[in-house]
C-alpha cells in the first residue's frame, strides 16, 4: 500500500526532500555538507596544511589515491596501495626527466594522448618504448590508473604551473566579477579535472569538493564552491527514482552519464536545494542535500533506502520507513508486461 500525498509535483518533491534533510541531520546531530572519501579528522588537517603550504605533491597524492578507490571496495583499494605503493609527484618528475626522449607522448599534457597502456596485456600506443616506459613502471592496480597518474601530473605541471592551489585561487579571483562566481568557478575547475584521462564529472566533483572544503577559514570562496559540487552515485540516483522525485521533474532516466546531463539528477538536486532553502528559510547547499540523501540510503549510515533492503523488482514494502508517507514507492526495475502465450501454430493459446 502506498503512502498518502505521494510526490507528484516539484513542490511536493521539495517538501519531501526537506523532511529527509531534517530527519538525517537530527539523527546525526549536525548539518552535513560533504560526501567525503574520508571522515578522518587527521586527514582533513593534513589537507588543510597542504593547501596553506601550496604543497602540490601532497594534493597530487590525495587525488591519485581518490581516483584509485573507483570501481572497487575502499578496503580492497586501500590494501592494494599499502602493499604495492602509489604514484609519487617527485618520482614522476624524475622519471619524465630521465625518459624525456623515450616517447613523444611524454613531452607534455597536450601530447599525452593515445597512451592506451594496458597492464594485463602489456601493450600501449607506442609498443617499442614500453619496456622502459615510466608509465608502465608505476605499481598501480590497473593500467588506466597508471595512465591517469601521469595525465594528472602533466595537467598540473603544464596547465596549473605546478601549483594547484595558486591555480584554484586564480580561477576564483577571475570569477569574482561574474554574476554567479560560484557556478563559474565550479564549472571551470571541473572542466580542468575531467581533462585528465578517465576522470568523470562525478569523480572530479567529489575530489574537488573534499579538497576545497578542507581549507582554512580565510578561503571562504573555496568552501562555497565545494558546497555547490554534486557527485551523484547510484544510491542517490536510485532514491530519487524510487521516491518519484525524478518522475515529478519529468526526468526519469537510467543511472549513468545522464545523471549529469540536462534533466539529470544533478540539476534536480540543485533545484531541490534551492526550493528546500526557501522552505527552511536558510541556505541549503546542493552538496548538503545530496549528502543527506546518501546518508539516508548508505548501508553504513541510516541504511533506509537501498537495494539490500528493497526488492527493486517491485515497489518498496518498508512500511516502517520514516518517509513512507509521501514516497512514491516507484519500482526501480518494474517487471516487463508478459507477452501472450501462443500454441505451436502461432495462435493465442486458449
Amino acid at each position: 500500500m502506498k503512502g498518502s500525498l505521494m510526490v507528484t509535483t516539484v513542490d511536493e518533491a521539495a517538501g519531501f526532500a526537506a523532511r529527509l534533510l531534517s530527519l538525517v541531520e537530527a539523527a546525526s546531530g549536525h548539518g552535513l555538507v560533504l560526501d567525503e572519501p574520508s571522515s578522518d579528522a587527521e586527514a582533513d588537517e593534513d589537507l588543510r596544511r597542504a593547501i596553506d603550504a601550496h604543497d602540490t605533491a601532497a594534493l597530487y597524492a590525495v587525488l591519485v589515491a581518490g581516483f584509485s578507490y573507483q570501481g572497487i571496495t575502499d578496503a580492497t583499494a586501500q590494501r592494494f596501495m599499502e602493499e604495492h605503493g602509489t604514484a609519487d609527484w617527485p618520482a614522476i618528475a624524475r622519471s619524465l626527466e630521465q625518459g624525456r626522449d623515450l616517447c613523444p607522448k611524454l613531452q607534455g599534457f597536450e601530447t599525452f594522448v593515445g597512451c592506451r597502456y594496458q597492464k594485463a596485456r602489456k601493450t600501449c600506443g607506442n609498443p617499442a618504448a614500453l619496456p622502459a616506459c615510466p608509465v608502465a613502471a608505476l605499481p598501480l592496480r590497473k593500467g588506466i590508473l597508471n595512465e591517469q597518474a601521469f595525465s594528472l601530473y602533466l595537467l598540473i605541471r603544464d596547465r596549473c604551473g605546478g601549483d594547484l592551489v595558486a591555480f584554484i585561487d586564480q580561477v576564483l579571483a577571475v570569477s569574482e566579477c561574474e554574476p554567479d562566481p560560484t557556478t563559474i568557478s565550479r564549472e571551470a575547475l571541473i572542466a580542468l579535472l575531467v581533462a585528465v584521462r578517465g576522470v568523470s564529472r562525478k569523480l572530479a566533483s567529489m575530489m574537488l569538493a573534499w579538497i576545497m572544503a578542507a581549507t582554512s577559514d580565510d578561503r571562504r570562496h573555496w568552501r562555497a564552491v565545494a558546497a555547490s559540487m554534486v557527485a551523484v552515485d547510484s544510491l542517490v540516483h536510485n532514491h530519487l527514482h524510487r521516491t518519484g522525485i525524478l518522475s515529478a521533474y519529468g526526468a526519469a532516466h537510467a543511472y549513468g552519464t545522464r545523471c549529469f546531463g540536462l534533466s539529470g539528477c544533478e540539476l534536480v538536486i540543485r533545484d531541490l536545494a534551492a526550493r528546500v532553502s526557501a522552505i527552511e528559510g536558510s541556505i541549503v547547499s546542493p552538496r548538503r542535500l545530496e549528502h543527506a540523501v546518501w546518508r539516508f540510503c548508505a548501508s553504513r549510515e541510516l541504511a533506509r533506502c537501498n537495494g539490500r533492503r528493497i526488492n527493486d523488482d517491485g515497489a518498496c514494502q518498508l512500511t516502517d520507513c520514516p518517509l513512507w508517507d509521501g514516497c512514491g514507492h516507484v519500482p526501480l526495475h518494474p517487471p516487463r508486461p508478459q507477452e501472450a502465450s501462443h500454441d505451436d501454430t502461432g495462435n493465442p493459446a486458449i
